[in-house]
């Protein structure tokens, strides 16, 4: 009995562990609002044992290199040259802007630049053995092509909320019909106009894909071999697929078991502010007011910079603000009650027990953090997901919405006052907070769980979904429709001809009938 017991001992410990795996982490073209949930996935795997090389990603400095990451540095790759476009200009953006840019001018310089580094081809020529790649999925599917010269199974991780290229890959049901698309704040669900305005969105950046990802294919077997099958054959033997959201942010929608949902895996336990924060908050209520990483100040028209200076005056609460002051005009009268920094904690200050509301953007990661502290919002989107996700904020009545480049004093002083002083809206964002936490096991946790899955299970076949592998019309039961038509076709042509025989039939007997009267 002690022998049976031992033997099932180190049986679950071997099922249950997964130890010294050699992962390759595959992050070129990485923006550093994508990077952050990515080096906090790097280091758990990094704590369970494992073994890291990175290609591309942001480099710690060299005081904080952590032992068992090696970053692989595209020191020979230069940066991409891409415009500054201001608020207005990204307000702007239609969808077919946003592909064209994404892909066009970012992703395939982006792959060329990065196959002609000298690094880059020396890891293709490598004899180095990989248990799994952790690839990105943003705009670079080129670089998949690393999984056949590794022989190596795929988890791939998306730092959004999925994308409209993000779900085929490993069967995931995504209907236009309720699910909204990745680049519009519509409600599918709620009306016809949604509706239909997000089935064509849906189907333009599924086209827009396919044709991008065939003139990525082609440059990768320039630097990977002709041998190299088709981009979308390699991505959809994707084994994971990591996504950063959660169902109580985003909508709920059916998935596939490799389909996991890590939302908010980078947040961490909020750390004390420093004196002078502390000392600027007092004992009031403050705003925090922060457009993230990617949009600074600068990017504001004077007009509605001074608007909204003046509307911060008007309101009377102290705010804090991630800026730099060489960013903004001299002109700008700045009021005090604002203390600005060109860095901040963000999430210690959202968790705050004095802080009242956030000014945001709608970036993901900063609604997340927003989310998981209880903390109501004012959204401004800009581009891309960030519509959408100010618009799950609205549905779950913890936020309201202004468009940044129309900004006017009134209108964002009363919004302001409204989102503080109805004590609705914090009480939704509570609410929506317990729900947010509410977890079996911490989003970490369960993106490493599955990563270590798809190693010990040697790319995990038993999750892939029957539908990767079939056609889309095959997909859409368009044979299956097909057949159904034909056959009903057939049965209205027989009835025709059945009945138009039978009425010949009681025309000539009517007839015959008549003449023997006659």
């Amino acid at each position: 009995m002690k022998s049976l017991l031992l033997l099932s001992t180190i049986l679950l410990f071997h099922i249950c562990n997964v130890e010294n795996a050699n992962i390759l982490a595959v992050f070129p073209l990485v923006h550093k609002s994508h990077y952050v949930m990515y080096q906090k996935l790097l280091e758990g795997l990094l704590a369970k044992g494992h073994t890291i090389d990175v290609l591309g990603g942001i480099p710690p400095s060299q005081e904080k290199s952590v032992p068992g990451i090696t970053y692989i540095n595209l020191v020979d790759v230069p940066e991409l040259d891409l415009p500054v476009f201001t608020i207005k200009e990204l307000r702007d953006f239609t969808v077919h802007t946003n592909m064209n840019f994404m892909f066009r001018e970012g992703a395939e310089p982006a792959c060329k630049d990065v196959f002609n580094s000298n690094v880059v081809k020396n890891l293709r020529d490598s004899k180095k053995k990989y248990d799994l790649l952790l690839m990105e999925i943003f705009i670079c599917d080129c670089f998949y092509g690393f999984a056949h010269t590794f022989k190596a199974p795929i988890v791939s991780v998306i730092s959004s909320s999925d994308l409209p290229w993000g779900s085929y890959r490993i069967g995931n049901p995504d209907n236009p019909s309720y699910i909204p698309n990745y680049f519009n704040g519509l409600k599918p669900y709620e009306s016809l106009k949604d509706r239909f305005w997000n089935t064509v969105t849906y189907l333009q950046t599924k086209l827009m894909h396919r044709w991008y990802i065939q003139a990525q294919t082609k440059i990768a077997r320039d630097f990977f071999g002709e041998d190299m099958p088709d981009l979308n054959y390699i991505i959809g033997n994707t084994s994971v697929l990591l996504i950063n959201s959660h169902f109580t942010i985003n909508s709920a929608r059916p998935t596939v078991p490799n389909f996991v949902e890590v939302g908010g895996l980078h947040i961490e336990t909020p750390k004390s502010l420093d004196k002078e924060l502390l000392d600027f908050i007092g004992k009031d209520k403050f705003i925090y007011f922060s457009f993230g990483s990617l949009a600074n100040a600068a990017l504001f028209e004077e007009d509605v910079m001074q608007a909204i200076m003046d509307a911060f005056s008007e309101v009377k609460y102290n705010v804090i603000w991630k800026a730099n002051r060489s960013e903004i005009a001299g002109n700008i009268r700045i009021p005090p009650n604002v203390l600005m920094r060109p860095w901040l904690p963000q999430l210690s200050i959202l968790c705050h027990p004095n802080n009242s509301l956030f000014l945001t953007h709608s970036g993901l990661l900063g609604t997340q953090e927003a989310v998981h502290c209880g903390v109501p919002m004012l959204c401004m989107p800009l581009f891309a997901d960030q519509y959408q996700n100010c618009r799950n904020m609205i549905n779950r009545k913890v936020a309201k919405s202004l468009k940044p480049e129309k900004i006017n004093r009134e209108e964002l002083s009363n919004t302001i006052k409204e989102l503080i002083q109805d004590p609705s809206y914090k009480e939704n964002a509570k609410i929506l907070s317990e729900q947010f936490k509410d977890r079996n096991m911490p989003p970490l946790e369960t993106a490493i769980y599955w990563v270590e899955y798809a190693i010990r299970h040697k790319g995990a076949p038993q999750l892939k979904s029957p539908a990767n592998s079939l056609n889309w019309y095959q997909y859409l039961l368009l044979d299956v429709i097909g057949i159904l038509v034909l056959l009903c076709l057939i049965s209205l042509i027989c009835i025709y001809y059945m009945l138009r025989f039978l009425l010949r039939f009681l025309r000539k007997k009517k007839a015959r009938i008549s003449n023997k009267r006659e």
